[in-house]
């Protein structure tokens, strides 16, 4: 699914051999700022500058809900993290946590004094952490909406974060270009940094534990090692324009980028993750060896 500034909504199948537009969505009247599927893909929700959030079903062709003024601000971020909660947030920095099974808002999470960028679920299934062009990154307990850490105040604008390290590190995106790295659980300020982007870091996706790809205002799609810092290699780019968001495919074999360019780009990534296939085959292996010395 893609979106526009002025508010409609593609939704397309693609494939090797072309794609082909299955909906287009123009409920919203201003600008959809926020897409994110349901864990199954049975549904796609969509935030808008006009502080609704909707819910379009897939398999009936049609917009199965809405949550009018949602938010009193423009949405700006959206994370489903489980089949009944949502996370919504707003440029003006509060995040709502929702449960959908009565569409309802259980928890305001409020400290913020700029727009919310981006939310991750930690590792413990319990935390949330949030990204703000204020320069601060927030800790929650989503089922209590208590707030846990917030970091000291950086002197630039959160604008994604990922989780790495299996969830020992939180790498965050900023408008300077710079990968700000925190330990988890010490948010008092970065112990870490990779600069190599000479703009800023738009959206990130992970690949796994110790790497992930950005994005970046100067349109070029890089594939970055964490601890040790650096850059593994280019995936590719949209002539200049800046990339203003990616996301994996579900299959991992591929990356989708969409950029200011009006287009959204394929680029073929399953040679990132042959050397994880490896090792998963390996560990069965393995497996498969003590279980035979067991029964022999």
């Amino acid at each position: 699914a893609a979106s526009t500034v002025t508010g409609e909504v593609g939704i397309y199948e693609y494939g090797i051999e072309g794609n082909t537009q299955r909906a287009l969505l123009q409920h919203h009247q201003m600008s959809t700022r926020a897409l994110t599927y349901s864990h199954d893909g049975d549904t796609l929700f969509m935030g808008s500058k006009d502080c609704n959030i909707s819910a379009y079903d897939l398999a009936g062709a049609r917009v199965s809900g809405t949550m009018s003024n949602a938010h009193d601000a423009p949405i700006s971020c959206l994370r489903i993290i489980d089949e009944n909660c949502l996370v919504s947030a707003d440029d003006d920095g509060m995040a709502k946590i929702w449960d959908l099974r009565q569409a309802r808002c259980t928890h305001e999470l409020n400290e913020h004094e700029d727009f919310i960028s981006d939310i991750q679920l930690g590792k413990d299934g319990k935390s949330l952490i949030c990204s703000g062009g204020d320069g601060y990154v927030s800790i929650w307990n989503r089922k209590n909406g208590k707030l846990l850490a917030m970091s000291d105040q950086m002197d630039d604008e959160f604008l994604s974060v990922q989780l790495m390290k299996r969830g020992r590190k939180a790498v965050l995106g900023t408008q300077s270009g710079i990968l700000a790295i925190f330990s988890w659980g010490n948010w008092g300020d970065m112990t870490d940094r990779f600069i190599g982007h000479p703009q800023s870091v738009e959206s990130m996706c992970k690949v796994d534990e110790d790497s992930l790809i950005t994005c970046s205002e100067d349109g070029i799609i890089r594939v970055i090692s964490i601890q040790p810092n650096k850059l593994l290699g280019i995936i590719g780019e949209h002539d200049g324009y800046p990339v203003e968001h990616i996301d994996v495919s579900h299959d991992r074999a591929y990356l989708a980028s969409c950029s200011h360019d009006n287009t959204v780009k394929f680029w073929n990534i399953s040679y990132l993750y042959e050397d994880d296939d490896d090792d998963v085959e390996g560990e069965e292996e393995e497996e498969e060896e003590v279980q035979e010395e067991e029964e022999g």
